[in-house]
């Protein structure tokens, strides 16, 4: 196997990989109780939450286009 098809069967694995992480992401979001006044949400549930939104925000800026600066 050459250097180049290495690199392209890594990155494919790696890319599956992240999109099945997204997806489990998404589904434990769908999890989580809805704001619909049916399902009792305490502040534990918020800071749950809070967090989850402060590490997804940190995963989006830390791979920001670098041309997005002025």
């Amino acid at each position: 196997m050459t250097s180049r098809e290495r690199i392209e069967t890594e990155y494919a694995a790696a890319h599956t990989h992240a999109i099945q992480l997204t997806e489990r992401i998404q589904q434990m979001l769908q999890d989580t109780p809805a704001p619909d006044g049916l399902t009792t949400i305490g502040w534990d549930d918020v800071g749950t939450l809070r967090h989850t939104c402060i590490r997804l925000q940190e995963l989006l800026e830390t791979n920001a286009p670098e041309d997005d600066v002025s």
